[in-house]
């Protein structure tokens, strides 16, 4: 049985325990990499930031051997998700990136693009304390092969079969390895932090964050890998989607009973920073873009909740 202590990146990955087809390949903070060892197949479950990009290929290289990386499946399309895709893709030009349909739309737009080089431009700076700033390679970031619900991507023993959970993004893709009934959720069930405490990742929808969560517990997978931290423990795990609703239901009435009270969405924002922002968060994404996804998440239940 894996120990609950916290919030702590060198004790979040031990998949030995349940199998040796998965490795932690992550080559920094912000952002994670899960890297499997199909039989036939090997497949990588997101990239992390740009920033980790080199390291990530040093990782993954270590891992692989004499084989080569096939298959980059990427669970939606923010830039802590995707963004060292293009350094992955210069090490591999031949893998094969799969992602939603919606997701595919995104990376062919300018303007998506550019926000995910700026981000990533201000995480390079935060997490290495930069003074200039770094040049982020943007070729290959995009969807080779489009995936939604039922899909199955063959590794050989091993597939991953895929659910489309929005609600984070509406991109949002959640994966099952089997036989192994691995489940990687996607974020908008939540980030655990240990503890029985989840970081919400409701976005774009309370109503689809929901119906995500509930179809996730459904899937009634063995382990889960929760995003931004990775094998939750045993014990955590029997309550882990009692933990995701509660969150998503204590940040949505956190935002209105202010909207009740009167406040301004500024007055808003300032309060949900001052009652979310943590030590916790930080070493995950920079005060920039926790933010920006305080705002999004802000004016999309004004949206849905006071037409």
């Amino acid at each position: 049985m894996i120990k609950e202590d916290g919030f702590n990146s060198t004790r979040r990955f031990q998949f030995t325990d349940i199998t040796n087809k998965l490795v932690r390949v992550t080559a920094g903070s912000g952002g994670e990499a899960i890297l499997i060892k199909g039989s036939e197949k090997t497949a990588l479950i997101d990239c992390g930031m740009a920033y980790c990009g080199e390291g990530l290929v040093n990782n993954i290289k270590k891992e692989l051997g004499d084989r080569k990386l096939d298959y980059v499946i990427l669970s939606h399309t923010h830039y802590d998700h995707i963004a060292a895709l293009s350094y992955v893709r210069r090490a591999w030009p031949d893998l094969v990136s799969f992602g939603a349909a919606y997701g595919k739309e995104v990376l062919e737009k300018e303007s998506a693009l550019k926000r995910i080089e700026k981000l990533s431009e201000v995480a390079w700076i935060y997490y290495l304390k930069l003074k200039a700033r770094p040049e982020v390679l943007m070729d290959g970031l995009r969807v080779d092969r489009t995936i939604s619900e039922n899909s199955i991507i063959s590794l050989g023993e091993e597939e991953l079969s895929v659910f489309e959970t929005p609600g984070h993004t509406n991109c949002s893709l959640t994966f099952l390895l089997n036989p192994y009934r691995i489940l990687f959720p996607s974020e908008s069930t939540g980030v655990y932090i240990g503890n029985g405490q989840m970081i919400t990742g409701m976005l774009k929808s309370y109503s689809e964050t929901m119906e995500s969560i509930k179809k996730c517990k459904e899937i009634n997978a063995r382990y889960i890998i929760s995003p931004h931290y990775g094998l939750v423990p045993e014990k955590a795990a029997e309550s882990y989607w009692d933990y995701a609703a509660n969150t998503s239901n204590l940040h949505k009435d956190f935002v209105l009973e202010r909207i009740d009270k009167g406040a301004s969405f500024e007055e808003i924002i300032k309060d949900y920073k001052n009652e979310f922002w943590s030590e916790s968060v930080a070493e995950e994404q920079p005060v920039e873009a926790f933010s920006l996804n305080a705002q999004h998440m802000v004016q999309n239940i004004i949206r849905e909740f006071k037409k």
